[in-house]
């Protein structure tokens, strides 16, 4: 989930750099069927012009800095939590999650307790309740699981949203599945939903915006290229980032209900466990078809073995100029993604040698997973300042 965090959206001017990418040439498009998905890389600028209202994405850490009440609404696994935890850390507040699923009504308001000297009953808060209504941080609570609490539990939350029942920097946001997802999800209460200031649907690659639907919180691309960025920026292995980056995401998230609890499918929680079994050595196919299903796994693993064919980066760092680019735009993704990795600042002038050479979009995509790992460190050399100027709408967010 996508700060180093999870990132709802990329940067308007990494768009308008694809806009601009050059009249000379054109973005490359896969002509290798085994990899190829049928989208173009890069959208057209008649695309471009036909979403142009999508391209004003939704902030959530300005958001949660205005103390706006917001709701996220969408399938498993789609890094709801990880996207408001990484916004609450850039607002700077605290996040406190609570997963209504696992509450009664007591969690919520507090346990009565005899007081016989003055003959009466008392209603004392929990722990928990009793620091949101004291604190004076600035806290986010996020009701997670909303839709699989009881109703009883649902309709004792409202009570958060009472003026003065939690201390003034308190805000409250929510998250939920819905009955269609199969997630032990009922309808929300009315008069709970309607307590949010704002709603946003999750995007996914079969559910974007219609007219009279649910807003949704960032198109499809945006949520790609965001994940590839966050993945980046958690040193997730070059091979993983550069699939979802040249595929356009499409095997990044194909969840759907399942009865068979044994099949499994590609969805963001799933890539993270495939992250940590490449990082260990665990890369065959049967081990990897049980964290994202037997399909995506043999897609992915047939374009990670192109990674023996390419030069490493030890030979790009000793000779940038001749080590031989790769023709293929899945496999120029690849090398671009394993440089950014492996790059060391006393290898930035290679780096931006080499770079220069690819097509302009994955030299984009190299230079600003490299600028996300490395920052001001690159500054020492001449070839990359220079570069980095002449690029810098790039990297202005």
């Amino acid at each position: 989930m996508h700060g180093g965090g999870l990132r709802v959206a990329p940067c308007a001017t990494w768009r308008a750099f694809r806009r601009n990418r050059g009249r000379g040439r054109r973005a490359s498009r896969f002509n290798a069927a085994r990899f190829s998905d049928g989208h173009k890389p890069v959208q057209t600028q008649s695309e471009l012009n036909k979403n142009k209202h999508n391209q004003m994405k939704v902030s959530l850490e300005k958001l949660i800095s205005q103390r706006v009440r917001v709701l996220l609404v969408g399938s498993p696994a789609l890094a709801k939590t990880a996207r408001i935890q990484a916004a609450a850390d850039a607002a700077g507040y605290k996040l406190v999650v609570i997963r209504l699923s696992l509450c009664e009504r007591v969690d919520l308001g507090g346990c009565l307790v005899p007081d016989v000297a003055a003959g009466i009953t008392r209603q004392l808060p929990l722990a928990l309740l009793q620091y949101l209504k004291t604190t004076t941080d600035k806290v986010v609570v996020l009701m997670d699981d909303l839709g699989q609490a009881p109703t009883d539990v649902q309709a004792s939350s409202m009570s958060f949203f009472d003026a003065g029942f939690l201390a003034p920097s308190v805000l409250i946001w929510g998250a939920t599945n819905r009955p269609a997802d199969k997630a032990g999800c009922v309808a929300l209460c009315e008069p709970l939903r309607s307590r949010f200031d704002l709603a946003f649907a999750m995007p996914t690659p079969e559910v974007g915006e219609v007219a009279g639907g649910p807003v949704m919180l960032s198109t499809w691309r945006e949520e790609v290229e965001g994940w590839c960025n966050w993945a980046a920026a958690k040193e997730y292995a070059a091979e993983i980032v550069a699939w979802h980056a040249a595929t356009v995401g499409r095997t990044l998230y194909q969840w759907k209900p399942m009865a068979d609890p044994a099949a499994r499918m590609p969805d963001f929680r799933s890539w993270e466990v495939v992250a940590k079994l490449w990082e260990s050595g665990l890369r065959d196919l049967q081990t990897i078809s049980a964290a994202i299903g037997k399909p995506a796994a043999s897609e992915f693993l047939a374009f990670a073995a192109l990674a023996d064919q390419l030069p490493t980066p030890a030979q790009i760092w000793l000779d940038p100029d001749g080590a031989p680019v790769p023709t293929e735009p899945a496999a120029q993704y690849l090398i671009a993604s394993m440089l950014a990795r492996a790059v060391e600042p006393k290898f930035a002038r290679q780096l931006v040698v080499y770079f220069s050479r690819l097509p302009r979009v994955q030299a984009a995509f190299c230079a600003r997973a490299a600028f996300k790992r490395l920052g001001a460190k690159l500054a020492g050399s001449a070839e990359w300042q220079q570069w980095f100027l002449a690029n810098s709408a790039l990297f202005s967010s």
